[in-house]
């Protein structure tokens, strides 16, 4: 009999183990949940105000605001309202956050906005990317919005692997985020600018030289041949970050 419960549990050790392992791991905080608003044509100061308010009064913790302003793109002068990095387990019971902050997003901000986008969500690629999820940019960010054609995924991927390299080369702090269940399957890379504008101005190491260095000659052509094999379309955007419109 003690022999059996010797064995016995031995074989459950193992699995004792896996348990309390999958305990302590923490679900992965690499999701955030976006959407921009248009404001009316001579609300802009409304909105801003309404914007920061609800930001103060209802947004805190997981749900913390982080507004920016888009400044060119399709949907320049909007305000984009990002929330995260969160983990689906957060996202899970976040519900609509009350009547009360329903009540004041309906009544105050609202009446100011043309039009909303619907509402994203974006996973963060560690794998592909030079910064942290949550290391965002406090002044300028330069967005590329990429929707691929269908079946081009795994060779994108491919692709951004070799960009990763090239981003370190250069020093270049960018994130890479894909879309979940959020319309067309698409990227969205973040080149987070340290010093704002004025990091545009230093000068760098040649992109195609860099490429060529890390692949071989003829990487950085084959690079942007690729492009055209894997891209349906690519929206670019400069946007900067609006402490005054967040949460603190």
């Amino acid at each position: 009999m003690k022999k059996l419960l010797c064995s016995l549990l031995v074989l459950l050790i193992p699995v004792i183990g896996l348990s309390q392992a999958a305990k302590k791991e923490a679900p992965k905080k690499a999701t955030i949940e976006t959407y921009r608003v248009m404001p009316k044509e001579g609300h802009g100061t409304a909105l801003k105000a309404a914007l920061a308010a609800h930001a103060q009064k209802f947004h805190s913790g997981n749900w913390k605001w982080r507004v920016s302003e888009v400044l060119s793109g399709p949907d320049a002068g909007a305000y984009g309202i990002n929330e995260g990095p969160n983990s689906w387990t957060d996202l899970d019971s976040r519900g609509d956050l009350g009547p009360e902050h329903q009540k004041d997003y309906a009544t105050n901000i609202a009446p100011h906005v043309e039009k909303s986008t619907p509402t994203a969500y974006y996973t963060y690629l560690p794998d592909v990317s030079t910064s942290a999820a949550e290391a965002r940019s406090n002044t300028k960010t330069l967005i590329q919005k990429v929707t691929l054609k269908p079946g081009r995924g795994e060779f994108y991927s491919a692709d951004l692997k070799i960009w990763k390299k090239i981003w370190e080369k250069r020093g270049s702090n960018v994130a890479v985020w894909r879309s979940f269940f959020s319309g067309e399957a698409g990227y969205m890379i973040a080149y987070r600018l340290k010093n704002g504008w004025k990091d545009l101005d230093e000068t760098n190491a040649s992109m195609r030289a860099i490429a060529d260095e890390i692949g071989g000659a003829g990487t950085y052509d084959r690079l942007m041949a690729n492009q055209a094999l894997n891209i349906k379309n690519s929206v670019g955007e400069m946007i900067e970050f609006k402490p005054e419109l967040s949460s603190k």
